[in-house]
């Protein structure tokens, strides 16, 4: 038995060649000039018997004005689209409509310098981490018209994508910086991000509460009735937003900001001793600056050398045991997360903050079992939604990755198109069906 050949098809009329790089139908090609390393591609639309749309008379070609776009890059090589439009007029005096320029937002949109398939592969590359630069330089244009095609396309598929919202259970709010305004004021912005499958929703210019409520409110019902938890870290502001707008979510303090915060307690009271016991700060040789980083490992993680050195440094740098009460507490708070059942989960935290608060504690930790007790029955929800909003402060991550390549941003519509598109996961497929008149 023969084994089939694949067949190719091959032809040597340049004339089908061009016209194969333009693609379009009912569109043709009237001229094909190079100008050095660019090449220039001139086509018109075919048209019969147009007729205007106010009257529905015959109507006339008035002139054929030249316009020229950035086109994908023909094997390496910068390509320009001249188009040579259709101006039309209606001859009819009673007309109102008597003159018009036929359009096509295939080969390119209103008030565009890039044809469609340029700035649609120019939103996917941005969209993928490439700079606006690189991109540009590779369709042979400046910065301001790519970076114009990606926030009118990238808009565009951000706002037709609705599927992209409407599967998520679980959202989290975070904050990150935007812009240094001065040195003493930094602009933030809100992270609103679905915690179940890892990607951004959207971004919102302020972190205040009437902002971020009035985002919520905007939301379809169905949107709200569908989300079940609220993962957030102890923000005043975030809890507000839940406890007005979503009512019904179940609100879940994030365990890092949690163990972060303890964290911070120990730290201040083994700063406090050490300048109680020496006089200054920590320098090189002090027992407490010494195990300063050993006393925020988990205990589980420390070699017998490295537990016998910490008990040996607190014994010469803490006397009055307030560094060790401090790094009980922490490791309590761990045992708290690792715990399974939720009762049992809830009983620890009760007797920790209720350890913490006492009088004769370190003040530091005073303050600690303070902040637990306002926030405990949200940071015990974790161990019946098993929610955090590490997601969310992992695509903050990814968002100042755009900041770098970027090198900062001062624009915030600029920079939410170039976020959502990078870390929002939109669905490209859609970005094909998008025209832009």
């Amino acid at each position: 038995m023969k084994k089939r050949q694949k067949s190719t098809f091959v032809t040597s009329d340049s004339s089908k060649i061009v016209q194969a790089l333009v693609g379009f139908k009912d569109v043709r090609v009237v001229q094909y000039e190079r100008h050095g390393p660019h090449v220039d591609l001139v086509i018109e639309q075919v048209v019969d018997h147009p007729l205007c749309s106010d009257c529905g008379g015959r109507a006339r070609v008035k002139e054929r004005p030249l316009a020229r776009y950035i086109d994908l890059p023909v094997y390496g090589q910068a390509m320009r689209l001249v188009w040579r439009k259709h101006r039309m007029w209606c001859p009819s005096t009673a007309c109102p409509r008597r003159s018009w320029v036929l359009t096509d937002p295939r080969i390119a949109g209103a008030s565009s310098r890039v044809t469609t398939r340029a700035a649609k592969w120019a939103t996917v590359q941005v969209g993928k981490g490439r700079t606006v630069s690189e991109v540009a330089t590779e369709l042979g244009c400046d910065w301001h018209t790519i970076n114009d095609a990606v926030t009118t396309y990238g808009g565009a598929l951000l706002d037709a994508d609705r599927k992209r919202l409407n599967k998520t259970t679980a959202i989290g709010l975070d904050e990150t910086s935007f812009m240094r305004l001065t040195n003493r004021h930094t602009s933030y912005v809100t992270t609103v991000c679905d915690v179940d499958h890892h990607q951004i929703i959207d971004l919102l210019p302020s972190r205040d509460f009437v902002d971020v409520a009035a985002y919520i409110n905007e939301r379809s019902v169905a949107w709200k009735r569908r989300l079940r938890y609220g993962a957030l870290d102890m923000s005043a502001a975030y809890a507000a937003v839940y406890n007005v707008m979503l009512p019904n979510v179940v609100q879940v303090v994030d365990a890092f900001h949690v163990v972060a915060l303890t964290n911070r307690a120990l730290d201040a009271v083994r700063r406090r001793v050490q300048h109680e016991q020496t006089g200054h700060r920590g320098r090189k040789h002090d027992p407490l600056y010494r195990a300063r980083r050993v006393l925020l490992v988990g205990e589980e993680r420390l070699t017998d050398t490295a537990a016998q050195r910490l008990s040996s440094l607190l014994a010469l740098g803490d006397p009055h045991a307030e560094v060790a009460i401090a790094y009980r507490v922490k490791e309590r708070i761990r045992d708290f997360y690792r715990e399974a059942n939720p009762d049992t989960a809830r009983v620890m935290m009760t007797d920790l903050v209720a350890h913490c608060r006492h009088h004769a504690m370190p003040p530091e930790l005073q303050r600690l079992g303070r902040t637990l007790q306002r926030w405990r029955d949200k940071i015990c929800n974790y161990h019946h939604a098993r929610v955090s909003n590490g997601p969310t402060e992992a695509l903050n991550n990814l968002i100042k990755r755009i900041k770098r390549i970027g090198f900062g941003f001062t624009n915030f519509h600029n920079y939410r198109i170039r976020a959502l598109l990078y870390a929002g996961k939109p669905n490209w497929r859609v970005l094909g069906s998008i025209t832009i008149k």
